[in-house]
């Protein structure tokens, strides 16, 4: 017969410790429990008989934390699986789709499997993902973070027991991180239609994730600065046609007239091309429009698009030799992307200011 664990009904008033590596003890305390369950729940021990709630709070407790127990570590560095794990939002898009073909070519070199999740999914699928983890049957997980609140529950679930890295994310965290050159991207893609001509210079912005976003903010700004140019107008354009296609009406119907338009996402900047035709204007004539990232379908639009092409491939590859890494005992890292710089690559979709609308 099985014997409870005892617990406690409520968790202590105590804060989050301020500085330093939180230990067992802190997470047992905050959370209102013993050490015993702490361990053992952490651990996997299937014996364990606790309330549903009260597995969930220190679950919760320890992923503030981003506590880690030594047995498991070690257990993770002994991990024999050879299976990593990858979760995107929408696994249908195609700048994904990069990112994805880089990780599985080093992951493949490095004798691993990599196994493609939909993050949404994956967090509504909660407690499989949960029995997955907690079986070991992944060695690590990398997480292409998104706008949605998928995000924390897959954090929760893995950041305890698996090594987890941010893909394309400029956390400074306990997780480890790589990201790309966004401010740099954003940079070359205004400065390109300053050089144009244009003066009067919009951003169609991510809004999500926050770090990514405002990287790219600043790289837009930094470029109109250095040209002596005002802020131009800046709304959200989001991350698919749709929000893009949504963003460019109420860009114009704010009074603005920009003749020049960087877009932080290249299916947003499909959306606003059409939109902008709809509104009766020329693409390049009347407005320029430039986007972040090359995807294969860019220079087959009408007119083509001038992008900045970014290193998605290599993101991918370095994000997983990075998650290898700490699966070798190493400590998490984050890591910027600088020497593979981003690359202006022009099409039709930009050309000299002709006029003032």
């Amino acid at each position: 017969m099985l014997t409870p664990v005892s617990e406690s009904c409520q968790p202590a008033d105590p804060p989050t410790p301020a500085t330093g590596r939180a230990k067992m003890s802190d997470v047992a305390r905050i959370a209102g429990v013993s050490q015993a369950v702490v361990s053992r729940l952490l651990r996997g021990d299937e014996t364990l008989r606790i309330r549903e709630e009260t597995r969930n709070r220190v679950l919760e407790v320890a992923a503030q934390l981003r506590y880690t127990p030594n047995e498991v570590a070690r257990a993770l560095r002994r991990a024999e699986s050879g299976i990593l794990g990858m979760a995107v939002h929408d696994t249908s898009n195609p700048v994904y789709s990069e990112i994805m073909a880089g990780a599985q070519e080093e992951a493949s070199a490095s004798g691993y499997a990599l196994l493609l999740a939909d993050a949404d999914e994956l967090a509504r699928s909660d407690r499989t993902f949960e029995r997955i983890v907690r079986g070991n049957r992944i060695d690590g997980l990398l997480l292409q973070r998104g706008s949605s609140t998928a995000d924390e529950t897959i954090a929760k679930i893995a950041a305890t027991r698996l090594p987890l890295l941010l893909v394309n994310d400029r956390t400074r965290g306990e997780i480890g991180s790589v990201a790309l050159d966004d401010d740099d991207a954003t940079y070359l893609a205004t400065r390109h239609l300053v050089e144009l001509g244009h003066t009067a210079i919009a951003h169609l912005k991510l809004g999500n994730p926050k770090a990514r976003s405002e990287a790219r903010t600043r790289g837009w700004r930094r470029a109109l600065h250095e040209a002596g140019l005002p802020d131009g107008p800046q709304l959200r354009g989001g991350h698919t046609p749709e929000e893009g296609a949504a963003a460019l009406p109420r860009l114009l119907a704010s009074g603005a007239a920009p003749t020049g338009i960087v877009v932080s996402n290249v299916l947003a900047a499909v959306g606003a091309m059409t939109a902008a035709r709809e509104a009766g204007l020329r693409i390049p004539e009347d407005l320029s429009i430039v986007a972040m990232h090359d995807v294969f379908f860019a220079r087959h639009l009408s007119p083509p698009l001038t992008v900045v092409r970014l290193p998605l491939r290599e993101l991918g590859r370095r994000s997983v030799a990075a998650i290898l890494r700490q699966l070798e005992g190493s400590p998490a890292r984050h890591e910027i992307i600088t020497e593979l710089a981003p690359e202006l690559i022009v099409r039709g979709s930009t050309a000299p200011r002709r006029k003032q609308r």
